[in-house]
């Protein structure tokens, strides 16, 4: 009898095969708009921890947008995984939206979390399908799901490889005057029948925007360490600044 794991990677891989040919379809009913941004954060910090060690990253995305939905991109950052040790993350993804109705949106997407150059000896490279609902454009609900992340832990020198991480969000947008937003969010990560790995984080951020440029203050809020020995880096924030360029 197949393992479980063995049958949610081959689903995963089915599911990515299926998203890649309805874009390939999508492609050939119109050409693509392509956008994107360019800009810095005073740390790039991931599900509130830090990625790069409370320093400044640069970071920017592009990407492409066809019919009926349909969009693929590439979003970059710089990292510090490991002391004085600079890499980078590069995150590639298919999504696909659609308007339920007039008030709810859905939107699916597939992404691979890669790191060129990681000095770490673990591959910590996964894959991830995302599924989530916005109301209005006001109210946000999601879920994430990778097959396979390799987890490691320096209390003990432990690894656990190839589990299955889940991810819930809930978010909530709200305009407060011209150019002035306001985002709340929570979340809880949740590496399954691992120990000490799951753990829950926020964030209250006003976001200014004018023309092409936009400008985000957040403060983050991230469980203890001692309740999540597997995820990688210290705490984010508590504040961070980025501001970005748009085309």
């Amino acid at each position: 009898m197949r393992s479980t794991s063995g049958i949610l990677h081959r689903v995963w891989r089915l599911f990515g095969a299926a998203l890649l040919l309805a874009l390939c379809q999508s492609m050939t009913a119109a050409a693509a708009s392509v956008a994107g941004s360019i800009g810095v954060a005073s740390d790039y910090v991931l599900r509130g921890v830090s990625q790069n060690r409370g320093e400044p990253a640069i970071q920017g995305d592009v990407q492409a947008r066809f019919a009926h939905g349909w969009s693929a991109g590439v979003w970059g950052s710089q990292l510090q995984l490991l002391p004085g040790q600079h890499t980078l993350e590069f995150d590639s993804y298919l999504q696909w939206r659609h308007a339920l109705s007039t008030d709810l949106d859905l939107a699916v997407s597939a992404t691979h979390y890669s790191y060129p150059g990681d000095p770490r000896p673990i591959d910590y490279a996964y894959n991830e399908l995302g599924v989530s609902l916005a109301w209005r454009d006001q109210l946000y609900a999601s879920v994430s799901w990778s097959p396979r992340v390799n987890l490691f832990t320096s209390y003990g020198n432990e690894l656990e490889p190839n589990r299955r991480v889940f991810t819930f969000e809930l978010a909530a947008h709200r305009g407060l005057a011209a150019h002035l937003e306001a985002v709340a969010g929570v979340g809880f990560y949740h590496p399954v029948r691992v120990d000490y790995a799951p753990y829950t984080y926020g964030s209250v951020a006003l976001d200014w925007h004018y023309g092409k440029w936009r400008a985000e203050l957040a403060w983050i809020a991230v469980q203890g360490a001692d309740h999540r020995w597997y995820s990688q880096g210290e705490a984010g924030g508590p504040l961070t600044l980025s501001v970005a360029w748009r085309f």
